[in-house]
């Protein structure tokens, strides 16, 4: 599959324009892949990672004459092996080996000598072949640090396509098998869990649809998903690394998953035109504080973007940030700017909410109940998704990191019991 994407790149870009290469080798019998700039942008800089591991490892630049270049391998940064600055930057990192890179712009191959940092050791050999090309972004520089950073900013940067021309890289990076688990069934549609085995957390993939439709858009959202968050734990994996941030104050913060193995992923609908899940845990891997979280998804299939509650609610209405709950904003206004206003329930779908609240939600204390679950806090952190039946769930999230016990799910509502709240595009979402 690899080599096949690889002559489709060939044939959508040049490698003459090329600024970043992608290659496939073994060291030490391990697959990995390797990143590696181009003389122009200064001196070669790369990175590469053990694909059963799946961490980034520096590969720092020395000097580079032409098609030949020399990398430093940084090792990882333990207690006493990294030279701090008095701001508690390191300045000197480890040496875990040397690697002299001789390039062939003809077949686009690459061997490597590497020789492991320390007394008697011996040099290997590395065939790398090239899997894809990438120009370097706007954005980024021919830094060891600049390129890891690109595969962590897929985490949150969505609008960034993450594929085998835009990311040769990551996507060989993320290209192992999947563990399976065995099928489970939603409304008449099949579905599975799959577990990247590095990163240890399932996330949904269809198996089936009703009507025999097919699966092939709603897996391309979740595979997207699933890869986005593989990057994003892998990313605090390599975090032992001065490259890739560590000092003083974080160097305790990395080399493990965020908390990525303990997450909890649940599918709660899947149909032809929506799939609805949540995803919950404690992630932290540097920061002030974890991200304690209980998050709801659901996508238009249609579309491939996230589902907009107005096109199921037509009591879904704009205000301006930090608007009271009554204070409505004029919606073509709101849909000219969409950064300037946040939409939510209007005030009669916050009074059928508020009255349909289960009393075990509630904390018990009036002022904390307010906080959590008032008209402006529904205003605010009111969200749907889709559940079996189906049926909407109204659930509240997205409150400040010491109000985050306040998300919860509320209660699910049949469409017949919301039939006076629907907007008349819902029945293009659901089967008679």
């Amino acid at each position: 599959m690899r080599l096949a994407l690889a002559l489709l790149l060939a044939l959508i870009a040049s490698p003459a324009f090329a600024a970043v290469f992608t290659f496939a080798g073994k060291l030490n019998g391990r697959d990995i892949v390797v990143e590696l700039t181009q003389p122009r942008d200064g001196a070669v800089a790369g990175r590469y990672a053990f694909l059963d591991w799946g961490a980034d490892v520096p590969l720092v630049p020395v000097s580079s004459q032409d098609f030949n270049w020399v990398l430093h391998e940084e090792a990882m940064c333990g207690e006493d092996d990294c030279e701090l600055a008095d701001t508690g930057e390191v300045i000197k990192a480890p040496l875990a080996a040397v690697w002299e890179v001789s390039f062939d712009p003809v077949s686009f191959t690459a061997s490597v000598t590497r020789t492991v940092n320390g007394p008697k050791s011996k040099p290997q050999g590395i065939n790398l072949e090239t899997i894809g090309w990438r120009p370097l972004d706007p954005s980024q520089t021919a830094t060891a640090t600049s390129l890891h950073e690109r595969s962590a900013s897929y985490a949150y940067m969505n609008e960034w396509k993450l594929n085998w021309t835009t990311a040769p890289y990551e996507m060989t990076l993320l290209d192992v098998p999947l563990e399976e688990s065995e099928p489970e069934e939603i409304d008449g549609a099949q579905f599975h869990y799959v577990t990247d085995p590095r990163t240890k957390f399932p996330f949904p993939r269809a198996i089936s649809l009703p009507n025999d439709e097919s699966v092939t858009r709603v897996n391309a959202i979740l595979a997207d998903h699933h890869r986005r968050m593989n990057l994003s734990a892998l990313d605090c994996l390599a975090m032992v690394h001065a490259s890739y941030g560590v000092n003083s104050e974080w160097s305790i913060m990395g080399g493990h998953l965020a908390d990525y193995d303990n997450e909890q992923v649940t599918l709660t609908y899947l149909s032809p035109r929506l799939v609805s899940w949540t995803q919950s845990g404690s992630l932290y891997c540097t920061g002030a504080h974890p991200y304690n979280h209980y998050d709801s998804y659901t996508y238009d299939l249609e579309t491939g973007d996230r589902l907009d509650p107005a096109k199921i609610i037509a009591s879904w209405v704009p205000r301006q940030w930090g608007a009271e709950a009554g204070e409505i904003a004029d919606v073509e206004i709101a849909r000219a700017n969409p950064d300037a206003y946040k939409w939510g329930p209007d005030q009669d779908l916050i009074a059928f909410v508020k009255e349909r609240i289960p009393q075990d939600v509630y904390m018990g204390d009036a002022e904390t109940d307010e906080i959590c679950f008032g008209d402006n806090a529904i205003a605010d952190h009111l969200d749907i998704r889709i559940v079996a039946g189906p049926k909407i769930m109204f659930t509240v999230s997205g409150y400040p990191h010491v109000m985050s016990v306040c998300t919860t799910d509320l209660f699910a509502a049949s469409l017949d019991e919301l039939k006076p709240f629907l907007a008349p595009t819902a029945a293009d979402y659901f089967e008679d």
